[in-house]
Parts: C-alpha cells; sequence; structure tokens
C-alpha cells in the first residue's frame, strides 16, 4: 500500500498553482484558523486530530486541480460537526456563500444519513438514503461530492486503527457509493484507491493474498520494467517522440476483478505491472495555437505512432488491445491498452499509451474541467454531459420510489460496465452493458422512447430485444402517436438491460387514467391465467388476496402501472395451488411451499428450511431467514412484522430464492397464421434459452397452424417467459398451456 505523506499548512501552501497562490494561500490560512478554533486538539475515532483530516481532504482534492472553493470548503467540511460552535451563519459570513454552500451541503449530506445505523442488515437502507441524498446535491453543486469522495477516501487512509466492524462500516459505503461515482465521474485518481482501501477490509484475506504475490517478486519485477522502459525510451528518441515512460504495478482490486471476470489465476493476468508512456507534443508553443480538433488529431497521431513503436520492439498479445481513443469509455476516459510479450525473456507486461491532455483527464476526471466564476469559465460541456446523466439516473430513483427498484437502477447506470453506440447523425450515445435499441431510444429522448416501433443496427433490422454491442450505429422507427408496451417494463422478457429505461416507462403508465391501468391490468391476469390454462381454477380477486391486496381495483391498478408483474403473479398462484388437480402438470413448478430446496441460504448448507405461516412470503418478494431453535431456518418476508419485532438479530440470515435444476414437461399449444419460418424462431427461442421440446406435431386448417409441443422448464417464471417469447411472433394468435394427445 502506497505510504501518503501528509503536508503541514505550509508545505500545502508551497504546492498550490503559481497563479492563484496568493489568494488561495490567504483563504486556506484563514480556514485553518477557523476549523483550529472549531475543533481544538480532539481527535476522530481513528486517533487522527481534526485538524490533520481536514489538511489530508484538502490535500486530496489539491492533486485533483479543484478551485479556491473546494479547497476551502474541504478544510472547513467538518466544522459544523455538534461538537463544534460554529453556525452557518460564521461560514456564510466568514467565507462567502460560495463556500458556504459547498460545506452546509456536505453537512446536510452527513445528516441525511446519520440517522440510518450501520447495523450489517440495514445497509442497503443507508446507501439508499445516501443516493437519495445525493439527488438534491447533483441539483445543486457537484463539488459536493467531490467533496465527499475525499473525506471518505481520507477515511480509509486511516482505518487501520478502527475496529473491524468500522473499518467495514466505511468501506462499505466507499465501495457501493463513492468508488462507482468516481469512475462515472472519471476521477480515476480517486477510482482506484477507493477501491484497494475498501477492498483490504471488505475481503482482506483475499486482498492480502493478491498483495503477497505481488511482493514476492518485487525486486525481480521491478529490474524487468526498468529495463522495458529503457528500451522502449530509446525507440521512442530514435523516432523523434517525446514522452515519459514509467512503470506501476496494477492496483489489486483491479487485479482482483480481472481474476474473478475472466476466470484466471494470479499467473495469468498480463497486466500485473505495466508501462505508462505519456506523450507530449513536440512543439509545445504550436501545439497551444491550435484548435481543438487539431490538437485531438496530433494527440491520436502520436499516440499510435508510439503504439506501432511498442509492437515493433514487442510481440502484441492476441484480443489483449483496447483503443480508448478511437472509442473512449463512457467516463471521458481516452488511452491505447496493449499487452505484449517479450520473446526473450517470456515477459508480459501492458503499455498504457496516452497523451498530458488524456492524462490529466484521466486522473482527475471531471475535475479537471472544472472552472468556476473566479475565471470567467464555465464547465466544459463533456463535463456537462456527465452531470446530467448522473442527476438523470438520481431523478429515476427518486421517482420510483423503490429501495429495490433503485439498487437495480444504481447497480445498471453507475456500477455496471457501458458500451458506446452511435446516431444515425454520428452522436454517442453510452448505455449499460446488455442495452437494447429500446434504451437507445429512451436515452435519445423520453418520448422516442415511448414511441419507438423498430430498430436498424447497421442498416439491418433487429428485434427490440436485440443486445447492443459497442461501436453499433442504431437507427429508431416511431409511430407517430402512442405510447410503450407493458411488456417493456418486464425484466424477464429482455426488451431492455436498463432499470433507468423501466422507471421511464413505468412513469408514463403512471400518467394514464386510472380506469384504463384497471382494465389493462384485468387484461394482464386474465390474460396469464389462460395462458397457463387457469381460467377456471382462480379468480383475479384470488390472485389479489394471494398478494395481500383486499382491494381489487388497487391490485389491478398497480399492475396496469407496471408495479406488479408476470413473475409475482406467478409467485401468487404458487400460494394457491391447492386449488389444482392432483394430475395437473402445473404441479411439480409450484414448488415454493412448502418445499424449499430452490432457497440459497448464504454461508450454509444442508440446513431444513420452511415458510414461515405468518407472511406466507412468495418470489420475488425479498425474503430473511430466522435461525430457530432446533427447527432449522424459518424464511419470513423482510416485511414480516414479526420479523421486525425480533431482538436476537444476530439469528437472522440473509437467504434468496434459488432455482430448480430439475424439469418438468409441459404441454404448449401455438396457434398462428400461416407463414414460413415460423418454425425456425420458435426453435431457436428454445435453444437461447435451453429448453427442450421433447414432443411436436403440426396441424394446419386453411390458413391457421397449430403447433404442439412439449417443453421441459424448470419454473412457472420460465414457462411464461416462454409463451410470451412465442406469443409476440409475428403471426402468432395465441401461446398458452393445454393438454394434447
Amino acid at each position: 500500500m502506497t505510504q501518503i505523506t501528509l503536508m503541514p499548512l505550509a508545505e500545502f501552501i508551497k504546492h498550490l498553482p503559481e497563479g492563484s497562490k496568493g489568494k488561495t494561500a490567504e483563504q486556506l490560512k484563514k480556514a485553518h484558523q477557523f476549523a483550529l478554533e472549531a475543533h481544538g486538539d480532539r481527535c476522530r475515532e481513528s486517533g487522527e486530530l481534526y485538524i490533520e483530516h481536514d489538511l489530508g481532504v484538502a490535500q486530496i482534492l489539491l492533486g485533483l486541480g479543484v478551485d479556491t472553493a473546494t479547497l476551502v470548503a474541504g478544510v472547513l467540511h467538518d466544522t459544523l460537526y455538534p461538537h463544534t460552535n460554529k453556525t452557518e451563519a460564521d461560514i456564510l459570513n466568514n467565507f462567502g456563500k460560495e463556500v458556504g454552500q459547498l460545506v452546509i451541503g456536505l453537512n446536510n449530506l452527513y445528516a441525511y444519513t446519520e440517522e440510518h445505523a450501520y447495523q450489517q442488515h440495514r445497509q442497503d437502507e443507508t446507501l439508499e438514503a445516501i443516493r437519495r441524498a445525493m439527488l438534491s446535491i447533483i441539483e445543486g453543486d457537484i463539488r459536493i461530492i467531490l467533496l465527499r469522495m475525499a473525506d471518505c477516501l481520507q477515511d480509509l487512509r486511516t482505518a487501520h486503527t478502527l475496529d473491524p466492524d468500522q473499518q467495514y462500516e466505511i468501506a462499505y459505503e466507499a465501495m457501493r457509493i463513492y468508488a462507482p461515482l468516481a469512475n462515472r465521474l472519471g476521477v480515476w485518481q480517486l477510482k482506484w484507491e477507493l477501491e484497494d482501501l475498501a477492498f483490504r477490509y471488505l475481503q482482506p484475506t483475499s486482498y492480502q493474498d493478491i498483495a503477497n504475490k505481488l511482493s514476492e517478486q518485487r525486486a525481480i519485477r521491478a529490474t524487468r520494467i526498468e529495463k522495458a522502459q529503457e528500451r522502449l525510451e530509446a525507440k521512442m528518441k530514435e523516432i523523434g517522440i517525446k514522452g515519459n515512460v514509467t512503470g506501476r504495478p496494477k492496483h489489486i482490486y483491479s487485479i482482483y476483478k480481472k481474476m474473478e471476470r475472466k476466470q484466471l489465476d494470479f499467473d495469468q493476468i498480463f497486466d500485473v505491472h505495466a508501462l505508462r508512456v505519456i506523450v507530449e507534443p513536440s512543439d509545445p508553443e504550436a501545439y497551444a495555437k491550435k484548435s481543438g480538433k487539431e490538437k485531438d488529431d496530433e494527440d491520436r497521431f502520436l499516440c499510435y505512432q508510439v503504439l506501432g513503436a511498442v509492437h515493433s520492439i514487442w510481440q502484441p498479445i492476441p484480443k489483449e488491445f483496447d483503443d480508448y481513443i478511437a472509442v473512449p469509455k463512457p467516463n471521458g476516459y481516452k488511452s491505447l491498452h496493449t499487452a505484449v510479450i517479450d520473446q526473450d525473456s517470456g515477459q508480459t507486461l501492458e503499455v498504457q499509451i496516452r497523451t498530458a491532455r488524456m492524462h490529466e483527464e484521466a486522473e482527475k476526471g471531471i475535475a479537471a474541467h472544472w472552472a468556476y466564476k473566479e475565471n470567467g469559465t464555465k464547465v466544459t460541456a463533456s463535463a456537462q454531459r456527465r452531470i446530467q446523466n448522473l442527476r438523470e439516473v438520481l431523478a429515476a430513483m427518486r421517482d420510483s420510489g423503490e429501495a429495490d427498484h433503485n439498487d437495480q437502477i444504481f447497480e445498471t447506470e453507475v456500477i455496471a460496465e457501458r458500451i458506446y453506440v452511435f446516431t444515425p447523425r454520428g452522436d454517442v450515445i453510452d448505455l449499460p452493458k446488455g442495452a437494447t435499441p429500446i434504451d437507445f431510444a429512451y436515452q435519445v429522448h423520453t418520448q422516442v422512447g415511448h414511441r419507438c416501433r423498430g430498430a436498424r443496427v447497421d442498416g439491418k433490422m433487429v428485434s427490440l430485444d436485440y443486445k447492443l454491442k459497442s461501436g453499433q450505429r442504431v437507427e429508431i422507427l416511431t409511430a407517430k402517436r402512442g405510447g410503450p408496451s407493458r411488456d417493456w417494463m418486464n425484466a424477464s422478457l429482455g426488451y431492455s438491460g436498463s432499470a433507468r429505461t423501466r422507471s421511464k416507462i413505468r412513469t408514463w403508465f403512471r400518467a394514464q387514467e386510472r380506469e384504463q391501468n384497471i382494465t389493462q391490468g384485468r387484461e394482464v391476469v386474465e390474460r396469464e391465467l389462460k395462458r397457463l390454462g387457469l381460467s377456471e381454477v382462480y379468480t383475479v380477486f384470488e390472485i389479489a388476496e394471494a398478494l395481500k391486496y383486499d382491494n381489487e381495483d388497487e391490485f389491478l391498478a398497480k399492475i396496469g402501472f407496471g408495479d406488479i408483474q408476470t413473475n409475482q403473479i406467478s409467485g401468487a398462484i404458487a400460494l394457491l395451488k391447492q386449488s389444482l388437480q392432483e394430475d395437473d402438470e402445473l404441479r411439480p413448478l409450484l414448488q415454493t411451499q412448502p418445499k424449499t430446496k430452490g432457497l440459497t441460504v448464504r454461508g450454509l448448507s444442508g440446513l431444513y428450511t420452511k415458510m414461515a405461516g405468518c407472511c406466507n412470503p412468495i418470489p420475488p418478494e425479498p425474503i430473511v431467514g430466522y435461525i430457530t431453535r432446533g427447527q432449522g431456518v424459518t424464511i419470513h418476508s423482510q416485511e414480516c412484522s414479526q420479523v421486525k419485532a425480533i431482538t436476537e438479530t444476530e439469528r437472522l440470515i440473509d437467504v434468496a430464492w434459488g432455482s430448480e435444476d430439475e424439469a418438468f414437461p409441459i404441454p404448449v399449444v401455438v396457434k398462428a397464421y400461416r407463414r414460413p419460418g415460423l418454425m425456425d424462431e420458435m426453435t431457436s427461442i428454445l435453444r437461447g434459452k435451453h429448453i427442450a421440446a421433447t414432443k411436436t406435431k403440426t396441424l394446419t386448417n386453411g390458413s391457421i397452424r397449430t403447433i404442439y409441443l412439449e417443453v421441459e422448464v424448470t419454473s412457472l417464471e420460465q414457462l411464461n417467459w416462454l409463451l410470451q417469447k412465442f406469443e409476440n411472433l409475428p403471426n402468432v394468435i395465441e401461446a398458452s398451456r393445454q393438454r394434447w394427445t
């Protein structure tokens, strides 16, 4: 772990940029004195003096190149804590509105989440509170997030003196909130250290294992890297390119994630050590006079020249080249990455190539663009796009009002890998990996999404559930009027890879008339019962009761709004299975009660489990396990009043709905107007989900073709998915479960 040396105030001031040193130094000295008066010689729980912590936060911010107001706020950021005698008015009167709003905004974020205790089983609630608070921050001033990230990093740097529970609390928040945000904002300098330090406390065994392996042959590797560095520098000098070549070890958490993602051992990772090349223009004065596009062209040309030099020295490793200059990452990161092997020594290493401009952007991200009123400029367009994107993500979370759904939005929109696709005009649109044309349409504009009816990718028509890939050009076909389909909100159908898209669709349906939603909700339930051949067995009211709704209209309206989806209806049917005949084929698929082998119990195996009669949980509602005395684990709904009254919280364990491996034969009938290729498309759907069709036959009556299949499915959800996929095929009239001989 890199040792961070904390600067005293005088040394800190020496490192200020020359252009603003006088005015900034004066304000920092004033802020330092104000903070000393506020804290005195008080220490934090880590043993660090408050004033030392304040300077540590400011030092992190200085490395990001932020403006004077943010640096001053860094020194003052905790002067409104309860132990001080300072007020908001004191800060506003002494340091002005801009600094005051930053400190007050950060203090509001602390206050918003303070009431949520960091008990392990309530951590998700805490994260949700933080994310909600982020919305007001994004609407106010993005610098507050930079302040909080720097504060969190300084906490992690000094966490080694805390007890394990406190270390875990700080690391959990850093890994789940601030490291992803640093990545999305392109602040790589914060991202990697937040991840490494959080990983150290969240998974100490894995962290130490990789750290030990990096240390084992550190001297040998350092010698090899030094020789490679000298060799590349000589080659660059030979071809007349100026630049700085340095060696660096890959960050521990990124090694761990790559090992996990690619299922590789430590020795199979090519870029454990890397060379970084920072290319400089040959004529800095001429370069400074060029326009933005001219600079971009020269930057690209210089980087590709160095890439050619690298590949002339060492052999490139196939499929280990990434061009983030041609296609930058969504957070603005630009660089060339190539993995090579030295055939003489057998050494593998990664080489990163970028210009000084790209390097500043990579390390500081949005902070590299940030300039305020003091110099009369504004945030650049690229930085504004990133801020607007975060506003939209957090606004979608606010509008949904559902904690579980919000966690899904945060995961897919902030944490997940991203792809880059292009509009017909060549504009770049970034989306989460797994996104579809529908996600693309909503990202272009909400109304384009609502009226989307088809899509072309690279000039060819594709289905709306097609998974987009980076570099593709997407064109959306729209209708003049109309709205989205309810099927688009159903994640299991694959029409959207973005929870944010589904939130926008849900908002559209909420805006429709209540009576219309009730009517459409009834149609959904009746259609599901008909598909499953259960129309004569269950009523809509019985389904509502099973899902704990006393008011049938309220239940149907929620289906119409998209709050209740077909997999939950399937779960309700599972509760009502006692109404089925003994020989009904669906019986084996409805084993959520009392059979529970589909449950996953974290960290335990071989335990007897049973469903709690007090709350009767059904998939996919969140559940929790309670370890009883001598009777295994009882499964409750997380919202169960009995669970909330439990005082022995150590007996609560995480459980999740699992999946059955056993498949059961179910008869299915598909009626359709005759057309070529229908059977091939149905076969493709079956193969895509690895569903076997053990029996098939076809009857034709005029223009109508009836296809009989016996399919082997593992769950009612899978059967529902298959029937909906069949029914959505062109020319298909209906697809349902029906007995046939």
